[in-house]
Order: C-alpha cells, then sequence, then structure tokens
C-alpha cells in the first residue's frame, strides 16, 4: 500500500528507505520554489524586507492553527534551544526550588537545567520504568518548590508518546508551569499548545524544514512571562515613558531577526501537511507502526516504544549494544535509520509505506547476527 504522499514530492528520496523523519528527513521538491522566493525578494532590498516579515506573520499564522493558539502566542525563534533557555530565565529562581524532567531528555533541557545548580536549584529527573513515564510519576516528583516541568510530549529516545492533558491539568491546579517540547510531535501527532504553559519544538524533524525552531506562549495559561535575554525584536521603546519594555507578545521571546529563508521553507512544508492533514498522518504511521511492531517483535528484540496507539507517534526503537555499526551496515544499502543511546530508532511519517516497512524488516532478518 502506498504512502499518504508521493515519494518524488520529496528531494533525492529515489531509491531510499528513509526512516530518519525523527532526525533528517528529505526536503520537498517546492523547496526548491521557496528558496527562489526568498532570493527573489532579498533582492529587492527595503520591500523585501518586508515581504520577509510578512512570509514570518504567515507563518505565526499557520503554526498557531496546529497548536490550536492566536498567531501573537507563537515566535519564531532560532531552535527549541533557544526557547527552553528563554522559559528557564524568566524564572525568579531561589535557593532550595526545583525543576522537575525526565532522565531521558534530549541534552537541549538537560544541559540547560544543569545550569540552575549554581543557584541552589535542584534539577530533579524522574525514572522510567520499563522505559517508560507516566504523567503521575512527574506530579508525585513535584513539591511546594517545583517552578517548572519540562517535558517532551514524544521522547526522542524511546518513542513514548506522553498524556500531555493529563499532566497538564495536574500541574494546573497546582500552579506549576509546564513546558512541553513537541519536536518529536508536531506534524505527526495531534499538539495542543493549550495544554503547556510554553511550547517549543524544532523545525527540521516531523515538521520537514529546516534548523530553525518555534516557541509558543500560553499567555491565558500564564500571563507573566518576562525573559532576561533582551534584544531589538524581543522589546519596544513604550512612547510614554521612552523605557525600553518587552512585546506584549510571544516576540518578546525572540531577541533578533527570524531564520527567513528557514522561515520560507517552512511555510511550505506547513502548507503542505495542512493539506494532508495531521489526524491523516498520525493514523497512517499508527497502522505502519503496527506492522513494524510485529516485525521487531518477532525477531525477539526488547521494543522500547509502547505497543499501544495511544502510547506511541512516528518513533519506535528497540535496543541495541552497538547502534552505530547497524546504521552503517543499513546505510550501505541505502536503508536509513538512527542509532545512538544504545537503541535504534525507526521513525515513519507520511511519504513511508508498507514497501519500507518490508525492506526494513527482511534487512534486520538477514542481519540477524548483528542484533544481539
Amino acid at each position: 500500500m502506498p504512502g499518504l504522499v508521493p515519494k518524488s514530492d520529496f528531494i533525492a528520496l529515489k531509491g531510499i528507505t528513509s526512516l530518519v523523519a525523527g532526525g533528517e528527513p528529505p526536503l520537498l521538491e517546492r523547496h526548491r520554489r521557496a528558496f527562489e522566493e526568498y532570493a527573489q525578494d532579498k533582492a529587492r532590498g527595503y520591500a523585501g524586507y518586508w515581504k520577509h516579515w510578512a512570509v514570518n506573520e504567515e507563518v505565526r499564522a499557520l503554526v498557531a492553527e496546529l497548536l490550536n493558539l492566536q498567531s501573537e502566542d507563537i515566535s519564531l525563534i532560532g531552535s527549541a534551544s533557544e526557547g527552553i533557555s528563554q522559559v528557564i530565565s524568566s524564572i525568579d529562581w531561589q535557593q532550595g526550588d526545583n525543576a522537575v524532567t525526565t532522565a531521558i531528555e534530549y541534552a537541549s533541557g538537560v544541559f540547560a537545567f544543569s545550569g540552575l545548580r549554581k543557584f541552589g536549584v535542584e534539577a530533579r529527573t524522574v525514572e522510567p520504568r520499563r522505559w517508560q513515564i507516566g504523567a503521575e510519576q512527574l506530579v508525585a516528583a513535584c513539591d511546594e518548590r517545583t517552578r517548572l516541568v519540562y517535558v517532551s510530549q514524544v521522547s526522542y529516545r524511546t518513542g513514548q508518546l506522553i498524556d500531555i492533558a493529563k499532566l497538564s491539568a495536574e500541574l494546573g491546579t497546582r500552579g506549576i508551569p509546564l513546558l512541553n517540547d513537541v519536536s518529536h510531535a508536531l506534524g505527526v501527532t495531534p499538539v495542543d499548545g493549550r495544554h503547556a504553559d510554553f511550547t517549543v519544538c524544532a523545525c527540521y524533524k516531523w515538521l520537514l524544514g529546516t534548523q530553525t525552531g518555534l516557541f509558543a506562549w500560553n499567555k491565558k495559561r500564564r500571563p507573566t512571562f518576562e525573559p532576561k535575554g533582551i534584544g531589538w525584536r524581543s522589546a519596544i521603546v513604550d512612547e510614554a515613558t521612552g523605557e525600553i519594555v518587552p512585546r506584549q507578545d510571544a516576540n518578546r521571546a525572540q531577541v533578533g531577526n527570524s531564520n527567513h529563508l528557514d522561515v520560507y521553507l517552512l511555510r511550505e512544508s506547513l502548507q503542505y501537511l495542512r493539506k494532508i492533514g495531521i489526524d491523516r498522518i498520525r493514523q497512517h504511521v499508527l497502522r505502519l507502526g503496527d506492522t513494524l511492531i510485529e516485525g521487531l517483535r518477532g525477531l525477539g528484540l526488547e521494543i522500547m516504544t509502547p505497543e499501544s496507539r495511544d502510547g506511541r507517534a512516528g518513533n519506535i526503537c528497540f535496543t541495541h549494544p552497538e547502534p552505530k555499526q547497524l546504521v552503517d551496515l543499513a546505510a550501505a544499502e541505502n536503508i536509513l535509520f538512527w542509532g545512538d543511546d544504545g537503541r535504534i530508532r525507526i521513525s515513519i511519517h507520511l511519504f513511508n509505506d508498507e514497501d519500507d516497512i518490508e525492506t526494513l524488516i527482511e534487512f534486520l532478518t538477514r542481519n540477524r547476527a548483528q542484533l544481539c
């Protein structure tokens, strides 16, 4: 059965079994047109400069639609890591405070939290149980001194989809801010920005974009947000007082220019995904994921990802002692997947089909001796 979209919609995908949407998926053919449009606009000087910002606003609106938020809640920043740092900097940390995250988060959050120790703030990490972390575990790690909970809606490490709505409701009753990293969720499974105080996302994965980031501030849930990083884009001069004050919208998190070329490319990606529909994409990847899990189980592999559909999105992972070796072996046959952190990660997106899953399982079966 074919994928949701033709593989010819993507650059350099012919003859490739690409299962790396969680890392570096291929770009769209229509991105060539977007690059040309950007280049033409950049050559127009002042008028082109303002065209860049018009495209910026188009993209803010498209992202807001995906997240069930408003355009003013969205900022186009340099990276998800930048957004995480801005949120952490906005909190008035006191000695004895703590922040909660999981023990299997990506480095962008873990490293940012580590800097809090010099202020006497404890970075609490919740350990998984059989590779899984429940919302109740994160809530149990919180107390009256918890100032922030940071979590990925879909784990880069295990592929688990966390119940963000449940976590949000629990934290909301206690007034604890939630920072949701949706880098492995947005574009492949529904994401509701109303369930978090802050949302960040890397755009070069499931959103089919390039290396730029998204930031969302749910002002209705968290009215106060004053990051320490300030630049010309994040602030304005108050006409009455002459003082430099933060902007009233999410752009107070953006210190400088948007990466305009990346934004032009992202507009094409978002319009493309919008036409297909996130719900259709989710059902497609879950169906292929069912087939993949059955094949992995048949090989006797330790699957880290929940097998139930409500516990996963596009990433399916299994443990492996030497993942890089298996990745290189497969790449020699034009089969691409990710391997690090003691596991192999298979990422299924809208361009994948049953032939891709069959090719992968056949490769793993043929190289069974390399799976131990």
